[in-house]
């Protein structure tokens, strides 16, 4: 069953993303007509609703604490920790408005979901750069400023076995230059549908719990550090494990500072 789970998943994918990338481009030559906002909109709601198929296929069962949490409006840099490939669509299923990522340089790599990078609007960091990664900070920031809203995931890798890793903390200068807020979430599960060193897709559950809204005003007064610390307790409370405070040198945080 598995094997056969995760065989519709794959070409569900691969039909959803070529459909996605030919849709978003006929998008684009309507938004004379639409308006930026809507052609926003409808690309977000169809991604949305290939996450909810995704997580259908899969055998998912999605859990949401904390609804009420998320803002109706307002630029928001999303902050979680990094369990899966299926963190994504686990909170693009999550998520009614559009909101962008923050993430690995190789998503942009593969044929036809470039598109989708393009289109909602994702930063992607080149790991291993410091440059390239203050860049993407600052466009992150940029978009943020825009009203535009970004996911991140500090811990800039997947954790392979769901323990919270240390945080790049330099990466939430985008929400302190961006002027924006910052709302932390937890995903509890997502490693179960999709392990690190495999591609096979299995059954699980999978618990999204969102914390109140940490206010524009708070994000700027801190420093990095404090903020990464105060946004990694959250989420380890959330997931009922033991919160690490960073270290002084705040590992790797500058690569994207």
């Amino acid at each position: 069953m598995t094997l056969i789970r995760t065989l519709a998943v794959y070409l569900y994918v691969i039909a959803a993303v070529i459909r996605g990338a030919f849709y978003y481009e006929k998008l684009q030559k309507q938004k004379d007509v639409l308006g930026e906002e809507m052609v926003q909109q409808k690309i977000h709601d169809n991604a949305s609703r290939v996450s909810k198929n995704i997580l259908k296929l899969s055998g998912t069962t999605l859990t949401v604490k904390g609804a009420e949490h998320l803002p109706k409006e307002g630029a928001v840099l999303y902050v979680s920790n990094h369990q899966s490939f299926m963190d994504i669509p686990v909170i693009m299923a999550v998520l009614s408005r559009p909101a962008g990522f923050i993430a690995k340089d190789d998503l942009g790599k593969i044929p036809f979901f470039k598109e989708w990078v393009v289109q909602l609007k994702a930063v992607l960091i080149a790991r291993g750069d410091a440059r390239k990664a203050l860049a993407a900070i600052i466009q992150a920031s940029k978009l943020l400023q825009q009203g535009h809203s970004l996911v991140l995931y500090p811990e800039g890798t997947r954790s392979k076995d769901g323990k919270l890793l240390e945080f790049k903390a330099g990466s939430l200068k985008a929400a302190q230059k961006g002027k924006a807020v910052i709302v932390p979430y937890a995903v509890d599960g997502a490693m179960d549908v999709m392990k690190r060193d495999s591609y096979l897709i299995h059954k699980a559950d999978v618990t999204v719990t969102v914390m109140p809204v940490i206010p524009a005003e708070t994000v700027q007064a801190m420093d990095t550090k404090e903020l990464a610390d105060l946004v990694k307790k959250q989420i380890a409370e959330a997931l009922g494990q033991e919160f690490v405070p960073q270290s002084e040198s705040v590992h790797g945080a500058e690569q994207h500072a």
